[in-house]
C-alpha cells in the first residue's frame, strides 16, 4: 500500500481493505474514483466499479479481476469546490491466486460520480438476452427524471421510488439488434439527459 499527500489533505479514511470491494470514508466535497492496472503487460486487470452508498455515507469501489497476477488497485480523489483535475489518494497491491467470480460491472459516467450515484441492481454489467432481470433499480440525487433507453425507438421512463431510488422495468424481450441498455438522467438545470451508466446485452 502506498499513499499520496491528497489522502492525508482530504483527510480520507480506509474503512475496508477488501481488495474486491474497497471501502473509505470522505469529507462532503470530495469524490472518490478507483483505477486498476496489471502489471504484466497486456493482461487484462479486470472490472472496477465506484459508488456512493447513501445509506452508509461511504464510497464503496469494487473490484472484479479476470486473471492471476499482480494487481494495482488505485483510488483517486477531487475536491468538488477547488480541483480540476482528479489526484491519486492510495494504492493497494493486490496478488491475486484465483479470481473467485469474473463480473463485468456496468460502465459509468463521470456524471454517474458527480451526482453521487448509487447502484442497487443488477451489479453484473453483462445481461443475457434470453434472462434479462425484471428492472435496474439505482439511486440518482439531484435529477429530476432518469430513463432507460433501449433503443432509437423504445424509452422506460423510470419509476421515482423514495430517497432518489429510481426503478426501470426490463421488458421481457427486446430486439436482437439491441447491444447495450443506456441509463440516462435528467439534472435539474438541464435540458437534455445525461448519460449516467451503460449494460452490455449478449
Amino acid at each position: 500500500m502506498r499513499f499520496w499527500s491528497p489522502f492525508h489533505t482530504y483527510s480520507l479514511d480506509i474503512i475496508s481493505d477488501c481488495p474486491n470491494k474497497l471501502i473509505f470514508r470522505a469529507p462532503n466535497r470530495i469524490r472518490l474514483q478507483m483505477t486498476v492496472d496489471h502489471l504484466e503487460l497486456n493482461q487484462n486487470p479486470g472490472s472496477c466499479l465506484t459508488h456512493y452508498n447513501h445509506d452508509t455515507r461511504l464510497w464503496e469501489c469494487f473490484h472484479s479481476p479476470y486473471t492471476t497476477g499482480h494487481h494495482r488497485l488505485f483510488i483517486w480523489a477531487l475536491d468538488s469546490d477547488d480541483d480540476e483535475q482528479w489526484a491519486t489518494a492510495v494504492r493497494f497491491d493486490v496478488y491475486v491466486k484465483q479470481p473467485i467470480e469474473s463480473l463485468y460491472y456496468p460502465v459509468t459516467t463521470n456524471i454517474f460520480n458527480t451526482l453521487r450515484c448509487q447502484l442497487i441492481k443488477p451489479m453484473n454489467g453483462i445481461l443475457s438476452r434470453e434472462c434479462l432481470p425484471a428492472d435496474i433499480t439505482i439511486r440518482v440525487p439531484y435529477v429530476r427524471a432518469v430513463q432507460l433507453q433501449i433503443d432509437e425507438q423504445t424509452l422506460v421512463i423510470g419509476q421515482s421510488l423514495q430517497n432518489d431510488i429510481y426503478r426501470l422495468d426490463i421488458p421481457s424481450s427486446v430486439p436482437n439488434h439491441v447491444t447495450n441498455f443506456v441509463i440516462m438522467g435528467l439534472r435539474s438545470g438541464d435540458m437534455y439527459y445525461s448519460i449516467l451508466m451503460t449494460y452490455k446485452i449478449e
